[in-house]
């Protein structure tokens, strides 16, 4: 029987990881003398531990927790069972460190049971997970200049979802430091989960005066104290502000950041298009059939191509022509974007770490994945080749969107531009050969033809050579660095 706590998404913190956070949030205090420290969800109570262990007084914790089960840390810390989202303690605190629960609207019944109350509070940022309200209370409830030290879920980086989150972060604390912690760092406790350590301090004031963050990128191990240089970067927080959606860009070069900033030019303006057919039970609605032996009146679907798939692959799934009739009688049958239907264009993986592109052939229908379609078809090869190449790939994963999933939202915003004549013919040539290689024999290798788009989309884009390191080097294992 699992606790409250851990059933609302909460795990035992490693102590290597506590002792960081802790030694990091009393570094950015600017006295030790008649603090006040807040552990909202003090659980195993290592928070506290950790910082009776660096000198402390017992006298100067906070802790709550609402899992009666659980004993107080320690006999002279205050401790309170509470709800720590239900109190009221504005501008209290000194400090707050800890690990809140992670714990989506779909996966706990807290978010139903208190919808009201969560809505009033915390509707401004966005209601998606538990550990996001716990940083918006939290800042609530520091005293102006207070630090804050949370380990959460990561994806508040840049998932769609978190954009007011990141705006108000941006508005209400200058941000010290971000710290992408190992990947495995929680599967002791058989959660699969990707975490950040983010320490903030809340604002004096509404003057944003220039902020330099301190951003460490995934780590291997817990060595907070020593990481590898090349994962470390110092960046004004002004560049988050000026990001697509305040996106929080860790360890990104510099070069490829000035692409997003300020207004540039996305790739939406020359490339439309978007999710198609949502069957709701593809089971009911789409075959699959053996090569060469598709009913005349069932037609290609293209609804998830994945990494092997780049370029052109040929149809897994068909669906009925008279697929209009569903509409009418299938409550849950959605459809979108009509009018690109049957038309060429290029269907994107939206599932999984990897992402890739490939032809989407003329007489076919797409499913909720991206499915783009240049303004002038002509275009196409041009479109399909940049999609594969590694910077791309680099953008959508790593600045735009860290998260398994890629819609076609997040593909229009890569930066655009617009390459001489040469160097778009290049890759139109580029792309066309290997569409026909992969259509006489889907397992042809690309390594080479893929050499001379990725050169080509560097040369475009102007990346410097170390960048483009960078970038060849995040690619070839996007599992572990992202």
């Amino acid at each position: 029987m699992f606790s409250p706590q851990r059933k609302m998404g909460q795990y035992t913190t490693p102590k290597e990881t506590v002792q960081y956070m802790t030694q990091k949030l009393l570094s950015e205090l600017p006295k030790k003398s008649g603090l006040k420290i807040l552990d909202p969800a003090t659980g195993d109570g290592i928070f506290i531990h950790t910082l009776l262990e660096e000198g402390i007084s017992a006298k100067k914790l906070y802790a709550l927790d609402i899992d009666r089960n659980i004993a107080p840390p320690h006999p002279d810390v205050h401790f309170y069972y509470e709800d720590f989202l239900k109190v009221n303690q504005s501008e209290q605190y000194d400090a707050i460190i800890g690990n809140p629960p992670y714990k989506s609207k779909r996966q706990s019944p807290y978010f139903s049971e208190n919808q009201e109350r969560i809505q009033r509070e915390f509707g401004k940022i966005g209601i998606h997970n538990l550990y996001s309200l716990f940083i918006h209370k939290g800042i609530q409830c520091l005293k102006p200049g207070g630090v804050m030290t949370m380990i959460v879920q990561d994806s508040f980086l840049t998932n769609i979802y978190y954009k007011n989150f990141r705006e108000f972060l941006l508005k209400e604390t200058e941000i010290k430091e971000i710290v992408l912690a190992p990947r495995r760092l929680f599967h002791k406790g058989k959660a699969d989960v990707r975490t950040a350590i983010i320490t903030l301090k809340k604002r004096n004031s509404k003057r944003h005066a220039p902020q330099q963050m301190r951003l460490v990128d995934r780590l291997k191990v817990q060595d907070y104290d020593h990481p590898p240089e090349d994962t470390v970067q110092f960046l004004s927080q002004q560049t988050f502000w000026q990001m697509p959606s305040y996106n929080f860009a860790i360890n990104v070069p510099e070069d490829i950041l000035r692409h997003f900033e300020a207004s540039y030019e996305p790739l939406g303006s020359v490339l439309n298009g978007g999710t198609g057919i949502s069957t709701g039970d593809d089971r009911s609605f789409l075959r699959t059939f053996e090569e060469g032996h598709a009913p005349s009146d069932w037609i290609p679907f293209y609804k998830n191509g994945g990494r092997k798939d780049a370029w052109y692959y040929k149809p897994k799934y068909y669906i009925h022509r008279d697929w209009p009739a569903y509409v009418q009688r299938e409550g849950n049958f959605t459809v979108r974007n009509r009018s690109y239907f049957y038309k060429k264009g290029i269907t994107c993986s939206s599932m999984g770490v990897d992402f890739s592109a490939a032809l989407l052939p003329e007489g076919s229908l797409f499913g909720v994945n991206a499915n783009l379609f240049p303004e002038h078809e002509e275009d196409l090869y041009y479109f399909l080749g940049l999609l594969n190449s590694k910077l791309i790939k680099y953008m959508v994963r790593k600045v735009l969107n860290r998260t398994n999933m890629i819609t076609s939202g997040y593909i229009k915003k890569i930066p655009y531009i617009e390459p001489d004549p040469f160097q778009k013919q290049v890759m139109i040539e580029t792309a066309r050969s290997i569409v026909e290689k992969k259509k006489e024999d889907p397992s042809f290798p690309t390594n080479d033809w893929q050499t001379i788009v990725d050169q080509t989309v560097y040369d475009i884009y102007g990346i410097s050579s170390s960048s483009r390191s960078e970038v060849h080097d995040f690619c070839h294992d996007i599992m572990e660095k992202i």
